[in-house]
């Protein structure tokens, strides 16, 4: 058996500092408030490339006059594509006509442009929230099912954490939250499910088979059998997602910058906040065993000589 890690220590710490980020992201809601793609809102996206442009301060500024426009620009430092996204108020005439103004027709081309209407996304909006709880849902019903109440109920609270901490980053990075960014925020909830049911089912093994008096060093025996585990899978997906985000760009690289918050917040939550939760609803833990339950003994072996 290895030798065991006292994570149990850091459980009321970590869980403080948790507090402490997702307090700031609900602050973060009311002071910049989210960054809603156009999936989300109702308004305009175009791409449009513009071959003499300066660079992006320059486009900002020619469409300076309209309130509520953003530019990003498209591909690497050379790219001279841009995406220009306007509130519902806005007309995509006038912002070419701005454009073309400003770097003359034959310099401004519109790739493509998309619109959706405020009842659209309102029902988007809607569905996404329905199936994300759906989701929380159905997890907690096969914790209940394959383990016990509490360590379901501690499976869900890293869930949840999870979910605020990518969404305290997207507040404060001002991040565009998209359908692709969704997407993100639901894949770490089944990553971040995975890792927290490997160490549950570790504690569920080592439930009979350790004489102690504390469910906290069951917790940390667990942890500290699973931890090797736990970083390689986290390292391994991380560093592939790692090279979306360096070599793709526009909503794949967004989705990737989410996906590398979400494995860390997951492998953080699986160790301190879901364990840390379970250890506080079996503070007055008693063994369901008795003490330790020691593996048979193989029969002795008959030596005959002679």
């Amino acid at each position: 058996m290895k030798d065991r890690i006292n994570f149990s220590k850091a459980f009321l710490p970590c869980a403080i500092i948790s507090l402490v980020l997702i307090v700031g992201g609900v602050v973060g809601l009311f002071v910049r408030g989210i960054n809603f793609g156009i999936d989300f809102r109702p308004g305009m996206i175009e791409e449009v490339e513009i071959s003499n442009a300066a660079g992006i301060e320059e486009v900002r500024d020619a469409l300076s006059a309209f309130g509520g426009v953003s530019v990003k620009k498209i591909g690497g430092a050379d790219s001279s594509f841009y995406q220009i996204r306007s509130g519902i108020s806005e007309d995509d005439s006038q912002i070419t006509d701005a454009l073309n103004a400003k770097y003359g027709a034959a310099n401004v081309s519109v790739q493509k442009t998309d619109f959706i209407g405020s009842s659209m996304s309102a029902s988007l909006a809607r569905n996404s929230i329905l199936l994300l709880l759906g989701t929380m849902v159905l997890i907690w019903l096969y914790a209940t099912v394959r383990f016990h109440w509490d360590f379901a109920l501690g499976a869900i609270i890293a869930l949840i954490h999870d979910i605020f901490i990518m969404f305290t980053f997207i507040i404060w990075s001002q991040l565009e939250f998209s359908t692709t960014v969704l997407a993100a925020v639901l894949t770490i909830v089944g990553y971040s499910i995975n890792a927290t049911v490997v160490i549950l089912d570790r504690v569920r093994y080592n439930l009979p088979l350790m004489e102690v008096k504390k469910f906290g060093e069951i917790l940390d025996q667990s942890l500290t059998d699973t931890l090797t585990r736990s970083i390689i899978t986290t390292a391994t997906t991380f560093f592939a997602v790692l090279a979306l985000y360096i070599f793709t760009t526009g909503s794949i690289k967004d989705f990737a910058l989410a996906m590398m918050v979400g494995l860390l917040s997951g492998f953080y939550s699986s160790i301190f906040i879901s364990s840390g939760f379970i250890n506080l609803t079996r503070r007055n833990w008693k063994s369901e065993f008795g003490f330790h339950h020691a593996l048979p003994k193989k029969p002795a072996q008959t030596v005959v000589v002679g």
